[in-house]
């Protein structure tokens, strides 16, 4: 992330020195409190994708609509490719533009690092996930892997379809239905991190090649793209009936839970604005943590002015996991301990334990 952040009303929230605790309402000071979403005019999809969309959810299946990027494909194949290239490329353009001028409708104007931001429109993002490090020279043995990886895709994919049924058995519940959303989150992501380093998870089963871990993977994150969009979605209707969960209204767990699933919406930055705002005054009196205010915080910064301001997001470096960049270094410790965060150097060894080490694992945060 490049841009440096300006402590100017332009951008996201500046809370000067002041620890978030003592600054109520103060990002609606800076920033109007209009309520908005995105919207964009996203493309088509070609129609070689066609069948592998399925009452409008991708389902990448066979992956034989990446043909056309290995050796020996025909003409056919690699002109259905690189219209799959285009089309996403024309739909990133146009979720990014939607993004940054509703943004600018509510009074934040985003710096470059926006442009890499995910996908808003959800199959956008889900044909974007794709196996890393394919070898363009082996398609029968791609294809093979993918075959032998399948029913462990499926089999995981179930299991956290039933528990997420079961869990929202009683969806009007607000309370049960946020931790039950969350369980579908975590344990998808869990999904993504075993794949990643399966040494990590004790009792588990490890004996999937590196390819096919890679192809596991791919499958979970375009899931996890449709998750994330349908708890977005669901999460939005709910704060705008009921207002952001308090902890004296859902619980303490269930309080946590709404903060993660907002926490994840990163497709659809106008909304995470909108909870920031209506979290913030909510610190004060004790209804929302003050540390899950300074992830959001963190996690919107970063994406739109560069910088951090509590050193909640880090990444994995030459072997290090250290923090993204920081707004004001000298001043981390402090607004760490204001918010209830524990010492960085704690925090990191904490993250690098859960994480397996930073050798498989290209970032993290607590979350």
């Amino acid at each position: 992330m490049v841009q440096s952040h300006k402590d100017s009303a332009n951008y996201l929230i500046v809370l000067a020195d002041k620890p978030a605790l003592k600054v109520a309402a103060l990002a609606c000071a800076l920033l109007p409190c209009t309520m908005s979403a995105a919207t964009s005019l996203a493309p088509t999809p070609p129609s070689v994708l066609a069948p592998y969309i399925v009452d409008g959810e991708f389902r990448p299946g066979d992956y034989y609509w990446l043909r056309g990027m290995f050796e020996g494909a025909t003409p056919k194949q690699i002109a259905d490719y690189r219209e799959i290239e285009a089309w996403r490329g024309a739909c990133f353009r146009s979720d990014v533009a939607a993004v940054r001028a509703e943004l600018k409708d509510v009074g934040v104007i985003a710096g470059p690092e926006l442009d890499r931001m995910p996908y808003a429109t959800v199959i956008c993002g889900q044909v974007a996930s794709l196996p890393e490090r394919l070898d363009a020279a082996d398609w029968s043995g791609f294809s093979r892997d993918v075959a032998i990886t399948r029913p462990t895709i499926d089999g995981f994919l179930d299991a956290v379809r039933l528990s997420g049924n079961i869990g929202l058995a009683d969806s009007d519940d607000f309370g049960p239905a946020l931790i039950a959303r969350a369980l579908e989150d975590q344990t998808l992501r869990a999904g993504l991190a075993w794949s990643a380093n399966p040494d990590a998870f004790k009792g588990t089963r490890g004996d999937l090649s590196s390819r096919q871990r890679s192809i596991f993977r791919a499958a979970i994150s375009v899931a996890l793209t449709q998750k994330d969009h349908e708890n977005t979605g669901w999460l939005k209707q709910q704060v705008a009936k009921r207002g952001w969960p308090k902890k004296s209204e859902v619980g303490r767990l269930a309080a946590k839970m709404a903060w993660l699933l907002v926490q994840h919406a990163d497709a659809d930055p106008v909304f995470q604005v909108r909870a920031l705002r209506l979290m913030e005054p909510l610190v004060a009196n004790g209804e929302v943590e003050g540390s899950d205010f300074a992830f959001l915080l963190d996690r919107i910064m970063l994406k739109i002015s560069s910088k951090q301001r509590y050193g909640t997001q880090l990444e994995c470096t030459n072997g290090r996991l250290e923090p993204l960049p920081l707004q004001d270094i000298n001043e981390v410790a402090s607004r760490r301990r204001a918010v209830g965060l524990n010492d960085l150097d704690a925090y990191k060894a904490e993250t690098l334990k859960a994480i397996g080490g930073c050798e498989t694992e290209p970032s993290a945060s607590k979350d």
